[in-house]
């Protein structure tokens, strides 16, 4: 039976349907909110930051999705554009890093499925939620420390390693809403210790993840709705 809604639209597709304040996250994520990286070219940075400020990152998915696809390495040398890979080969490497086992039978829904569950299960202590909606909102907060900690791994050997991510997480937990989450430290400082490239792709492989199921629930509401109205 052929699917009716789609749940593994190409993401320049996906992207340029998602919300302000998602691709918001994937925006600072990609330039280190707005301060730039090596990797990163200095027009793309300005082009991306002006759209972010603009609320207007929905007109620039492939650029978005270039920059994403182009951190699918965690060699030294791909940090410096020298390759890109397809977006589901991204994720099934980020679902390995994370111990993952997927498989050419997991479509990329379900390997992002198994990276929320894995990240959630490395980097937080919250283990379990009432529901889906509860579990994207523990991806949402696990994304929001994993950026933060994304941009701050340059000085992360020199001034203190584990003690000083243990007191980078108490600070951010101060700022979280509601429901709180209880992010792991040791989690953290696995996340600190991953390749430069895994670093950035992590949190991207999540965030996508979580636009791609407001989207699908979003797309599937809409045709249970058009089908209620023909009867």
């Amino acid at each position: 039976m052929a699917i009716v809604v789609p749940r593994n639209l190409p993401l320049p597709d996906l992207l340029s349907g998602a919300s302000s304040d998602d691709l918001n996250v994937l925006a600072d994520l990609i330039t280190d909110n707005g301060k730039g990286r090596v990797a990163l070219d200095s027009k793309i940075k300005a082009s991306i930051v002006t759209h972010r400020s603009k609320g207007t990152l929905q007109a620039i998915p492939e650029i978005l999705d270039s920059e994403i696809r182009a951190f699918g390495s965690n060699s030294i040398a791909n940090m410096f554009r020298s390759s890109s890979v397809e977006y589901t080969e991204l994720a099934t490497d980020v679902a390995k890093k994370l111990d993952g086992k997927p498989t050419a039978f997991h479509d990329v829904f379900d390997v992002e499925d198994m990276v929320m569950r894995l990240a959630i299960s490395k980097y937080s202590e919250v283990k379990s939620f009432s529901d889906y909606a509860a579990m994207l909102a523990q991806v949402s907060q696990v994304v929001r420390l994993l950026v933060s900690t994304a941009g701050t791994i340059g000085g992360f050997a020199a001034s203190g390693g584990a003690a000083t991510i243990a007191g980078l997480i108490g600070g951010r937990l101060v700022t979280l809403a509601a429901p709180p989450l209880a992010v792991a430290a040791a989690g953290a400082t696995i996340f600190q210790a991953a390749s430069p490239a895994f670093r950035i792709t992590v949190p991207a492989v999540l965030q996508v993840a979580k636009i791609r199921r407001t989207r699908f629930d979003a797309d599937l509401t809409a045709y249970q709705e058009s089908l209620r109205a023909c009867l």
